[in-house]
């Protein structure tokens, strides 16, 4: 690490040809495309040598470069998001109701989620239900409710931010996961 951070090329060498297979693998955890994944390991060591006068040899470098590919696949997953559309997911992966049965029914999942929304306060329940629920935007929502735009989103974040929290006490990290998985399979 500290032949790294004075630019001595060999030790980037050393440090790339000692991890690239392990973190390859690792990310293939979560791209299920080998080239995104290729793309994810190839990302963080050109980082890596451009950032490398910053790292901090007293860590771990194992557990920076796990770390870093985990936050290249939210980034990406980020980046994403608003480019995918529902009639864009190919048919195969759209989840059949026997898969996700099979390790939680999908009616006490929803049962679940119902409970979150009826905890929140009535103004962020009824916000949050036209928002996510029935599909109008803050700006529509604030004129129906004589509210400012910011108040409406505001009182989205909120209530996503406690479902979220709730959620994730309730569920398993296993089947987190797998939801997570399914939906970055869907908008790869």
């Amino acid at each position: 690490m500290i032949r790294l951070r004075k630019g001595d090329v060999p030790a980037f060498d050393e440090l790339y040809f000692r991890y690239v297979k392990k973190l390859m693998a690792f990310a293939l955890t979560f791209f299920p495309n080998k080239e995104l994944a290729k793309d994810a390991v190839q990302d963080i060591f050109t980082r890596i040598w451009i950032n490398r006068a910053e790292l901090d040899s007293s860590k771990s470098f194992k557990t920076y470069l796990f770390q870093a590919v985990k936050f290249y696949m939210y980034n990406y997953a980020r980046d994403k998001r608003g480019a995918c559309t529902l009639e864009e997911v190919p048919e195969h992966a759209i989840l059949n109701e026997s898969m996700v049965e099979s390790d939680m029914d999908f009616r006490d999942l929803q049962s679940i989620t119902n409970s979150c929304i009826e905890k929140l306060p009535k103004v962020q329940q009824e916000v949050y239900k036209l928002n996510k629920l029935e599909g109008f935007s803050a700006t529509e929502i604030a004129i129906q409710m004589n509210l400012s735009q910011r108040t409406i989103e505001h009182h989205i974040y909120l209530a996503s931010k406690t479902i979220k929290k709730e959620m994730q006490t309730r569920i398993s990290y296993r089947i987190s996961l797998a939801i997570a998985l399914t939906h970055l399979s869907s908008i790869l």
